[in-house]
């Protein structure tokens, strides 16, 4: 049966959103309300829909600045290039509150490994819109038009060292991530980036239904490449250690990067260069992630052999 698509109207509720959040905006940033303290609101309405009137493309800016913190105009995506891409085969969609856009998503067609995809710059929402569903409604948005357009994969980059996003793309979407992209932007010097390589993972998420199954996995089965090791002072470390090529291995990230960012930045440094030499060895030897777990103080990837 053919989908077909039309505007999506979400209910949810509005609220004010009071966690911290590091989110960027490369990485297809996406909601959760894990972790947050939050007032409810009266329920609102969503409507999202495709974009191409001009001032609607330019509060597509406005929403990139709020969400993500941005201060320089350089990172913003240009209001020409949305224009250019919402008419000429890409996808800018906008999620609106009544007559107020409070999230979108930008993407375009691509080519990955001889496939033909729909790549997903960016998504976000405002924080104020945050933690009812909005930015899945979004990505469902997005994968049912690839369909359509006869697009088998939607795909993104994401910071591998985010546990909120690994496990927003690995669990709840189903996507598996394939590619390791070291320092995927080159330098930023903005707030969610300094001085720190801008290492990506891509996903990939299929567009027809249903999704493949995802491997059945139990913990005996796994062998961890990269570990967490506590330091004398409380904070979280990478552990590598020699490798031993399992059906499914695991990579140990960071659960929460506040406390790092805050007492030992330097710590991220060693968590990307073990998870980057990880991954890269994993995928050279046909690993994809499959899945991602989070328990007490520990956040891992598993990853399984084609």
């Amino acid at each position: 049966m053919r989908l077909r698509l039309k505007h999506i109207r979400v209910r949810r509720r509005s609220e004010r959103d009071t966690r911290y959040a590091i989110l960027r905006m490369e990485q297809d940033a996406h909601e959760s309300s894990e972790g947050t303290m939050q007032t409810r609101a009266p329920m609102t309405t969503i409507t999202i829909r495709p974009i191409h009137d001009p001032a609607e493309l330019r509060a597509c800016q406005d929403v990139q600045r709020r969400t993500w913190g941005i201060t320089e105009d350089g990172y913003l995506v240009p209001v020409a290039t949305l224009a250019a891409a919402s008419a000429y085969g890409g996808l800018v969609l906008g999620a609106f509150d009544g007559g107020r856009l409070v999230g979108f998503s930008f993407a375009f067609r691509g080519v990955l490994d001889g496939t033909p995809i729909l790549y997903s710059q960016l998504t976000g929402v405002l924080p104020e819109a945050q933690g009812g569903g909005t930015g899945r409604q979004i990505k469902q948005w997005q994968r049912t038009w690839a369909h359509e357009q006869g697009l088998p994969l939607v795909a993104w980059a994401f910071d591998p060292l985010q546990a909120m996003n690994a496990h927003y793309n690995l669990v709840a979407l189903g996507a598996i991530a394939t590619h390791y992209h070291p320092d995927f932007y080159g330098p930023r010097e903005d707030a969610l980036n300094p001085g720190l390589p801008t290492d990506r993972l891509l996903c990939v998420w299929p567009t027809a239904d249903p999704l493949p199954a995802k491997p059945a996995v139990s913990e005996s089965d796994v062998f961890t490449i990269v570990r967490t090791r506590q330091l004398s002072n409380g904070l979280l470390a990478p552990d590598p250690r020699e490798r031993e090529w399992a059906r499914f291995v695991a990579i140990d990230i960071p659960p929460d990067l506040r406390p790092l960012r805050e007492q030992e930045p330097q710590v991220i440094n060693r968590w990307q260069s073990a998870v980057r030499h990880a991954f890269e060895e994993a995928f050279a030897k046909g690993y994809r992630a499959v899945t991602f777990h989070r328990r007490d103080s520990r956040a891992w990837y598993v990853l399984a052999k084609e």
